[in-house]
């Protein structure tokens, strides 16, 4: 093909032929097309005008060539060329959002800020004679109220003060009395080792830590002064080392308390008085310093077993000026409790005092208890029927032996809710190992905030 037909070609039949294509086609072809090109032959150059008479294709008709440059080149429109992107050109960069910052957690020592405080009371109603106390003609009442403030200044270190005020219980005028029931520092570095000095409950029996609010007796324990030593309200002066194994499982306990300087009539200081106590709970277990007498539902199955010792704590029962005696007790106690779903609760409970010394004038005590907590069998609450007996036994006084000394209780809870609201009604006859008979019809209504 001569140069004059080869111009021809290039600046009429091929932009043409691009013309009559489709946009798309036409930029593909061209973008293929350039000067360097080997000259198409007009066999090949025949099939490139069949689009332009095809009328199936229905696009927008493309924009006109542009008119052939002076080195014979046809253009395409700047905006066509612009709007492709070259082809396998890699994405741009995705800019990752900013990351979010979380707030700063609360500095430690913002969280002494807080106080924990609860109130707990509970009301009596008793219908015993005060001086003839086997006949049910007089009516009294006796209540007490709690108010308990805590607070954790550290992870490790955390205080106590819980005071209490009560009335009745044959006060004369009735004015009722205020004491300090806990005021302790809680040295807590790890739950396997925890150090708690003031006045506490003393670490003695199931019964002194549950005290009469977590139990479901209304009466609390220890007829006839029976049990371990302990000091108002279950509390005395002093420290404690305790800890615990698996989140409860197992809690160790040991301590020194009478360390308020009191005095004898002798002029001597009380000596201090040594208590400790085991606790293996085998089902569930108990968390925490303090453990119940009840839970009205968990399944448990705990064993405990404490002792206690004081150099000359015990004086001369006669009276006459002998001597004072060291004492020393070992106590044990089971709790089982079984949840039987739909069919409600059982309780089992017992506990075993045995007394050492020789003015000690108890041998042994000890006491059993059962219940059983009902469903839910409409009402707000659930019925909680219960017996408990206690014996103690004495040692031989001059070759006799003094009779035991029982008391019997029959008792109808009724469970609201837990510890924080209940009600019970019973009745207790107690008979001394001299013969004295007790007996008392008792209600009361228990209320935790």
């Amino acid at each position: 093909m001569n140069l004059k037909l080869r111009a021809r070609f290039a600046t009429q039949l091929l932009p043409a032929a691009f013309a009559a294509l489709p946009s798309t086609y036409a930029v593909s072809a061209l973008a293929q097309t350039t000067p360097s090109a080997a000259p198409p032959t007009a066999a090949a150059a025949a099939p490139e005008a069949k689009p332009a008479v095809a009328p199936a294709v229905e696009a927008p008709a493309a924009t006109p060539a542009a008119p052939a440059t002076a080195t014979g080149a046809a253009t395409l429109e700047p905006a066509t060329t612009t709007a492709m992107a070259p082809m396998g050109a890699p994405p741009p960069p995705v800019v990752p959002p900013p990351p979010v910052v979380p707030p700063p957690p609360p500095a430690e020592d913002e969280a002494h800020k807080k106080i924990n405080m609860g109130f707990w009371m509970r009301l009596t109603g008793v219908d015993q004679n005060p001086v003839r106390r086997n006949r049910l003609d007089r009516l009294s009442s006796n209540g007490e109220v709690e108010a308990h403030f805590s607070n954790r200044m550290r992870k490790w270190l955390q205080w106590t003060a819980n005071f209490v005020g009560t009335y009745g219980g044959g006060s004369v005028d009735g004015a009722g009395q205020f004491a300090i029931l806990d005021l302790i520092a809680q040295l807590e570095p790890n739950e396997a080792f925890n150090v708690w000095a003031g006045r506490m409950l003393v670490p003695s029996d199931r019964a002194n830590f549950a005290g009469p609010y977590f139990m479901a007796p209304w009466n609390y324990p220890g007829a006839f002064g029976a049990g371990p030593k302990q000091g108002p309200f279950g509390r005395n002066d002093g420290a404690t080392v305790w800890g615990q194994v698996g989140g409860g499982t197992f809690k160790y306990y040991a301590g020194v308390y009478n360390l308020y300087g009191a005095q004898r009539a002798d002029g001597q200081y009380t000596a201090p008085l040594f208590s400790g106590r085991l606790n293996l709970s085998l089902l569930s277990p108990e968390p925490g310093f303090y453990h119940n007498a009840t839970y009205y539902g968990k399944d448990i199955l705990a064993i405990g077993v404490g002792a206690q010792y004081q150099k000359n704590g015990t004086a001369d029962p006669t009276g006459a000026g002998g001597p004072d005696a060291d004492y020393s007790l070992f106590n044990a106690d089971v709790l089982f409790e079984k949840n039987l779903g739909e069919s409600g609760v059982v309780d089992v409970e017992g506990a075993l005092y045995k007394y050492f010394g020789d003015n000690e004038t108890r041998q042994a005590s000890y006491f059993g208890l059962a219940s059983y907590l009902t469903p839910d069998i409409g009402g707000i609450g659930k019925f909680q029927p219960l017996v408990r007996l206690q014996q103690t036994l004495y040692k031989d006084v001059a070759g006799a032996s003094p009779d035991a000394a029982t008391a019997i209780d029959a008792q109808v809870g009724y469970v609201v809710d837990s510890f924080a609201t209940r009600f019970a009604l019973g009745f207790q006859h107690a008979k001394a190992s001299s013969g004295n008979i007790d007996n008392q019809i008792f209600a009361g209504i228990q209320l935790m905030k």
